[in-house]
């Protein structure tokens, strides 16, 4: 009989010891699933107060002297959002008056790439559009970009001495570029978007320092691409030059 009860005994703690265990997985599971759903809530959050907006835009659309159509566009991105966005691939539309897209130009990354909540960023591009365009038929250009939230820095490069160099052939951008920052810059982007008196965009160049830039180095930088017409250098009034580093 003692046998009997010892025996019973040892059964009962084993079937409570095995249902004691049950629950503790079951909790365990429980929780991390909320911990799962509240971290997708807050990412969501995120990316819902991530924002970007194009503040201004203008093209400038010339022939040349052997009558090719040329188009030159500008845009400034605004971080119109609470959160610190990463810009990725635009597409630019060059769009005619009768509804028809006289051209597109696509892979085109903004200067920064990353801005910050409030913040702009400057993108440019230049083509040719269709032969059979007038410079009459131009309507307007049009953007397609995507961009999403991040938690990265801009990594903005210092400029100054910032001056526009007219010929009777191009225009450029000269100036100087200096790396504020305790870490080699791999490689430097910049843009410069024009402005006349009225503050209208009048287009906008881009280049790079290739080289790279050591900490707390400078150098000097021309940006002469994409084309602009002969005559633009007797317009520009205001020029604005952002600039970013980063390493491979």
């Amino acid at each position: 009989m003692k046998k009997f009860t010892i025996l019973m005994f040892s059964l009962l703690f084993i079937l409570t010891a095995c249902g004691d265990s049950k629950q503790t997985i079951s909790q365990s599971a429980d929780k991390e699933s909320k911990t799962d759903k509240t971290e997708e809530s807050a990412n969501t959050e995120v990316k819902a107060n991530a924002k970007l907006e194009i503040e201004d835009s203008g093209s400038n659309v010339w022939s040349d002297s052997i009558d090719s159509i040329w188009i030159n566009t500008a845009a400034v991105f605004k971080n119109t959002g609470e959160v610190p966005v990463d810009i990725g691939e635009t597409q630019m539309n060059y769009k005619g008056k009768d509804g028809s897209i006289l051209g597109t130009s696509t892979m085109i990354y903004a200067v920064p790439e990353i801005v910050q909540p409030g913040e702009s960023a400057i993108i440019v591009e230049g083509t040719t559009l269709d032969e059979a365009t007038s410079l009459d038929n131009f309507a307007e250009t049009t953007f397609n970009f995507n961009f999403d939230a991040t938690e990265e820095d801009s990594n903005l490069m210092e400029v100054s001495a910032v001056k526009g160099i007219p010929s009777d052939y191009d225009y450029s951008v000269t100036g100087i570029v200096k790396n504020p920052t305790d870490v080699q810059q791999e490689d430097i982007r910049l843009a410069a978007i024009l402005y006349d008196a009225n503050g209208k965009i009048l287009g906008g160049l881009s280049g790079s320092v290739d080289v790279g830039l050591a900490a707390g180095g400078e150098a000097g930088f021309e940006l002469s691409y994409p084309p602009l017409p002969d005559n633009i250098g007797s317009k520009v009034n205001k020029i604005e030059v952002k600039s970013y580093g980063f390493t491979w």
